[in-house]
């Protein structure tokens, strides 16, 4: 957790992100710009990409925050947005393993 920054952060979205793609075959160019629910992804595969940051990061996602949708626009969040909305969370430090 020391060594953990946004960046970090951002980057193993996205490298988790454009395995799961990769191996549903969605061709899609995954970048921080990527909104992943807007691009194919489905939601339960981006609950599993939830999952596997979990342990990368080692840390514990709340169960009531999925990080790659926003409930008060209701749009899927970008990957650079996720990676802020992650962020918060572990900031706060309420859901550091």
């Amino acid at each position: 957790m020391a060594d953990l920054d946004i960046n970090l952060v951002e980057k193993e979205i996205v490298k988790v992100v454009q395995e799961a793609a990769d191996l549903m075959g969605v061709a899609v160019k995954v970048d921080a710009g990527c909104a992943p629910g807007s691009s194919g992804i489905s939601s339960q595969v981006l609950v599993t990409v939830m999952c596997r940051l979990e342990g990368i990061l080692d840390i514990a996602i709340p169960d009531n925050c999925y990080i790659f949708h926003d409930r008060m626009s209701l749009r899927q969040l970008s990957i650079r947005e996720a990676s802020e909305k992650l962020w918060n969370v572990i900031k706060n430090g309420k859901h550091v393993r």
